[in-house]
């Protein structure tokens, strides 16, 4: 079951953009590199290492700069409990997180669509102002936490 959905989520990628993987290594590495971790996380260790061997490894002696995130990928082999270990972040959905980001941004790249959001953007600015403006030692209202949009007067 879970080869077939790699499969068909690798095919819709490829229908909509045939060249975006090819354009994007990092991207693909990292596409592949999540499978290996659910892999992982499934203890389906077996087909873990043969997916590391057929289609990682290959990838990290294509573009060096990928062999150190591989080899943290593979470090999670070594331990009994992955979850636990240096490298346990690999395995929270954060990463998931991530993986889905970078691929969310490539499509919208490719499509030249704006890949920010525009709140995103406004917050950037709004934090770059703000310390432009210290620096310069005017006083203003700053915002000290943007999460409940609490403002200091006696800036």
């Amino acid at each position: 079951k879970q080869w077939y959905q790699r499969r068909v989520r690798a095919q819709i990628i490829n229908d909509f953009d045939p060249e975006l993987l090819d354009m994007k290594p990092a991207l693909y590495f990292h596409l592949q590199q999540q499978k290996l971790i659910e892999l992982i996380r499934s203890k389906n260790i077996e087909e873990a290492l043969l997916f590391a061997q057929t289609e990682l490894a290959p990838q990290g002696e294509d573009y060096p700069e990928l062999l150190a995130e591989l080899e943290k990928t593979m470090s999670l082999f070594a331990f009994s409990d992955p979850e636990n270990c240096p490298f346990g972040d690999l395995l929270k959905p954060s990463q998931k997180h991530k993986v889905a980001g970078e691929l969310n941004s490539a499509v919208l790249e490719s499509q030249n669509q704006q890949t920010t959001t525009n709140l995103h953007t406004l917050l950037k600015i709004l934090l770059w102002s703000q310390d432009m403006l210290t620096q310069n030692k005017v006083s203003f209202p700053k915002m000290e936490d943007i999460s409940s949009g609490i403002i200091n007067n006696s800036t």
